[in-house]
């Protein structure tokens, strides 16, 4: 609750949202900040989240395996095509980024917008996904994300049905798929074509394309994207995208010595 609220919450705030009494809610509070997992300003009285997270985050990440095999393809893929390049896997109904390589256009952009004097300050920065979006250990709706769809697509039909029902299809923009009937034919054309794209369905004036990774079981068991503004000179050239996007899964999967080729058969 606290890090989902901007600028933390006092005490009686929380006790109130959670239905405790405010000392047992002192208590917790006081606990969890000597820990280091919250932080409290003393002008304000605020409760916000501390570092302590921060290094659990870290150690889960390297847990997962896949980052540090899955760097050099996401840089050879921002590299050759100027846009950003992730790795999402699914953790509880959403799609948790595991780590992002920002293109050339983007650091160049944030560059030129750091120098107050700058004519292009802001020009195009404000068109890329909002940092909350963009930061490693962020949780995405699925299905109004490449990478999610290419995440559920794979999924067994009773347990794509779970998802659902837990998390339902909440309408992030006007483009979102929000019916259930043409999401399961969506995920069909993406079992067929191997990948899946998403166009302004989670942040408006981004679009995404994401294909899977197989482990070696022959499992979904994450999904590597390309995502930036619709107005980027890469996407000119779609299928040659999805082409980079293949050829930097099947490259984590060699890395990861899975013995099994991403797009061989559709389950």
């Amino acid at each position: 609750m606290i890090a989902q609220t901007p600028g933390g919450l006092r005490n009686a705030d929380i006790s109130r949202r959670m239905r405790i009494p405010k000392s047992t809610c002192s208590y917790i509070l006081s606990r969890l900040e000597q820990k280091g997992y919250l932080s409290k300003n003393k002008g304000s009285a605020r409760y916000r989240i501390g570092l302590t997270p921060v290094a659990l985050a870290h150690g889960a990440l390297r847990e997962t395996g896949v980052r540090t095999i899955a760097e050099p393809a996401l840089y050879k893929l921002a590299t050759a095509t100027g846009l950003s390049a992730g790795i999402g896997i699914l953790e509880r109904g959403y799609v948790l980024i595991i780590d992002r390589v920002e293109g050339y256009d983007f650091v160049r952009d944030v560059v030129q917008s750091a120098d107050a004097f700058s004519p292009s300050m802001n020009r195009r920065t404000s068109h890329y996904p909002v940092r909350e979006d963009r930061d490693i250990g962020r949780e995405l709706p699925a299905h109004s994300t490449a990478v999610g769809k290419v995440l559920m697509a794979w999924l067994p039909r009773p347990v794509l049905l779970e998802l659902l029902e837990q998390r339902g299809l909440p309408r992030q923009t006007r483009k979102t798929v929000t019916s259930k009937s043409r999401l399961f034919q969506e995920l069909e054309l993406v079992r067929k074509q191997g990948y899946a794209t998403a166009h302004g369905e989670h942040s408006s004036g981004i679009r995404s394309i994401a294909t899977p990774i197989r482990n070696a079981s022959g499992f979904v068991s994450a999904g590597v994207s390309l995502n930036g503004p619709v107005g980027e000179v890469a996407w000119n050239d779609p299928a040659e995208l999805v082409e980079l996007v293949k050829s930097a899964a099947r490259e984590i999967s060699r890395r990861a010595r899975f013995q099994i080729d991403p797009y061989s058969a559709i389950d």
